[in-house]
């Protein structure tokens, strides 16, 4: 070999696989590696849906529950049925039980004190109706216009002064306040009857007793009740009009109502 051969050789510089000259100071820092294209860029992956919104169901919206799947039988519907039965007839007598009787419902206020002590002697209810213990215009009237409830009722007083007294009250109920307005006016009439008292049809536990013959007379309409009441002393004669008799009978007029709906 001769030295200029052995120049050459010294000269030559190994090359990189592309033909380019590699510089020997920066061999050792540089390895050959292969050359790849860089990856192609990837968008984020998108964040999964939220799940469906759902509402609480409301008393419009109660779920349905699923079918179960047995049918209910004829005797399944007939246990229902007596079921629903039994509930609407207690239901019922519970609200018997519990609502205000008629004639409570229909019961005006109670009396208002009164100025004198009443003393009961003795009451019987009109089982022959208005018209049997009537007489003159009035038994006319209730041939028309028969009441609806009648009662006769004798009581005992005192004056201040310590005379007795003997009451008649009668009650004679009428179908409206109409019909009680015109029998009213007609027993204030003179010469037109009037309602026998007990006293008159001698009735049991009355003989003895003072008569009364409308000397100390009066009346009243209380809506559809008519009362009439009448009074006499015990121990003497009853002059006619006598002031004190009079404040009596008015007074034991307020004993029409409590009479009427009193028991039997």
């Amino acid at each position: 070999m001769t030295g200029a051969q052995a120049n050459t050789q010294r000269e030559t510089t190994p090359l990189r696989r592309d033909n380019s000259l590699i510089r020997p100071d920066r061999a050792a820092e540089e390895p050959t590696r292969p050359a790849f294209a860089p990856p192609p860029h990837q968008a984020p992956a998108a964040p999964p849906p939220p799940p469906p919104r759902t509402n609480p169901p409301t008393a419009r919206q109660a779920p349905v529950p699923p079918p179960s799947g047995r049918r209910i039988t004829p005797m399944g519907w007939a246990l229902r049925g007596l079921g629903l039965l039994a509930i609407s007839v207690l239901s019922g007598l519970i609200w018997l039980w519990l609502k205000p009787a008629d004639d409570e419902a229909d019961a005006p206020p109670p009396a208002p004190p009164m100025r004198y002590d009443f003393t009961p002697i003795r009451r019987e209810e009109g089982f022959q109706g208005c018209q049997q213990v009537s007489t003159n215009r009035i038994r006319e009237y209730f041939r028309n216009q028969e009441c609806e409830h009648l009662t006769r009722a004798l009581y005992s007083t005192r004056l201040p002064n310590g005379d007795r007294v003997l009451t008649s009250v009668i009650t004679v109920l009428m179908p409206d306040a109409a019909s009680a307005q015109r029998l009213n006016e007609l027993t204030t009439k003179d010469g037109t009857g009037n309602i026998r008292d007990l006293v008159d049809d001698g009735r049991d536990g009355t003989k003895g007793m003072p008569k009364l013959d409308d000397d100390a007379y009066a009346s009243g309409r209380q809506d559809r009740l008519v009362v009439i009441g009448d009074s006499a002393y015990f121990d003497k004669s009853t002059p006619n009009k006598d002031p004190a008799l009079l404040d009596v009978t008015n007074e034991a007029l307020k004993l029409g109502w409590p009479q009427d709906r009193s028991p039997q």
